[in-house]
């Protein structure tokens, strides 16, 4: 695991030292803020069924936002490498390839999760002067962020082996999109008019619907079964 660390470390530096990174997070940030802004300006004026946070966790902007920027995050992991030559060498390093694959699989998710940090001080911003004094719905916002961390680690395992499929950083940022708008978007049709045969079978593929159960609180154990053994394959894929 020394190897492992060391390339991660390695990775972080590589986007921190990186203009991308800052204006990944600016824009992330930036179309969050205003998220944020239109749904407690929404709910100001008229009261919903739905609280703050899950109109927030299910708000379509923020999750396009963050089908575009995970693409862009992970593009360069294993395509830049093959197109610099650099890969070679690292593959003649006494390194094992899994170790490779994990560290950069690590970098891209814990960049992806620096995103999502900031957002915890909306739901001080929005208790402090929200004048409702009903308590605070911590299991719908646990899950949300579980929600979160679980597509999350979908998304950047797909953006790895897209990466790893090519040496065109473009074409891995492009593949990874489709992969993660297939599933996010995949139940939409469950919600229209799907027959009872297909609709369980298209709402475990999507991360939509995932996303609404657990804003709600609701965790299901397949989920997590879904979630862990999609990254795995994936991860498993790009090894």
């Amino acid at each position: 695991m020394k190897n492992t660390w060391i390339l991660f470390r390695k990775e972080m530096m590589a986007y921190f030292f990186s203009p991308i990174a800052y204006i990944v997070g600016v824009c992330v940030l930036l179309v969050m803020g205003a998220s944020f802004f239109m749904i407690a300006l929404m709910l100001s004026r008229e009261p919903s069924e739905y609280s703050a946070s899950q109109w927030f966790f299910n708000w379509m902007f923020n999750w396009l936002t963050i089908l575009i920027m995970v693409p862009i995050i992970t593009m360069r992991l294993f395509a830049d490498e093959k197109k610099t030559g650099t890969i070679e060498a690292m593959m003649t390093a006494p390194v094992r390839d899994w170790e490779y694959v994990l560290a950069k699989f690590s970098g891209g998710f814990v960049f992806y999760l620096l995103l999502w940090v900031p957002t915890l001080l909306y739901l001080f911003v929005l208790r402090y002067f929200s004048m409702d004094t009903t308590p605070v719905d911590w299991g719908g916002i646990a899950g949300s962020y579980l929600g979160v961390f679980l597509i999350g680690m979908l998304l950047v395992a797909m953006g790895c082996m897209a990466s790893a499929c090519t040496r065109n950083q473009i074409i891995a940022a492009v593949l990874a999109f489709a992969m993660g708008c297939s599933f996010f978007f995949g139940g939409i049709y469950f919600y229209i008019n799907a027959a009872e045969a297909s609709r369980y079978f298209l709402e475990y593929f999507s991360m939509l619907a995932h996303m609404q159960e657990m804003s709600r609180g609701i965790l299901k154990w397949e989920r997590l079964v879904f979630y862990l053994t999609s990254s795995f394959f994936f991860l498993f894929v790009t090894h």
